[in-house]
């Protein structure tokens, strides 16, 4: 009924980025199914992707589960947090033909490492689930607007320049005239 597949094998426990692809079994004659989310502590949810879907305070609901029944969620993490296995609960709620309100749970497996340990080195990527982020960003119609050239995502951190108003560079010592009163 539910398929979640990671992008990444494992999210770092500091400034992690990951993406989830979430799979609905096909819901015939249903109109809408509400899609939880259950994050662990440190874990947010960032932007979503996928057709006939409309945000709310609970999740998601999916508009026409059975012609689109497929969801692309964002989830990040900021500050540190605890490394090591954690459980992502999605949470499937419809009603059926015979208007009985249904759920189903699935309980997703999260490694969370630190960037710079050996076992960030080992992380698996899953191509499918990259190639999925990559349409959903650069398609259209897809709710995450790309920023300058289509063709290429620059994702290099900004410079930082500092400036120190007592730094003087050899030439300038040699040459500059301390001035007085004018």
């Amino acid at each position: 009924m539910i398929k979640a597949r990671f992008a990444k094998s494992a999210i770092e426990n500091e400034e992690g980025l990951n993406h989830l692809w979430i799979q609905i079994g096909p819901l015939e004659a249903v109109e809408h199914a509400e899609v939880g989310l259950q994050l662990p502590a440190g874990v947010y949810l960032g932007q979503a992707c996928g057709g006939c879907l409309k945000e709310n305070s609970a999740g998601f609901t999916l508009l026409e589960p059975a012609r689109v029944n497929e969801l692309l969620v964002e989830i990040y993490t900021r500050q540190p947090i605890d490394c090591g296995w954690v459980s992502l609960g999605i949470t499937v709620t419809y009603a059926n033909h015979h208007n009985c309100e249904q759920s189903k749970v699935l309980a997703v497996p999260l490694s969370i490492v630190e960037a710079e340990s050996a076992e960030a080195k080992d992380i698996y990527i899953d191509e499918e689930v990259v190639r999925k982020v990559k349409e959903a960003v650069w398609s259209p119609g897809g709710s995450v607007k790309p920023s300058g050239n289509p063709g290429f995502l620059d994702c290099t951190p900004a410079k930082q320049i500092t400036y120190d108003p007592h730094y003087r560079s050899e030439l300038e010592k040699q040459y500059r005239v301390e001035g007085g009163n004018y």
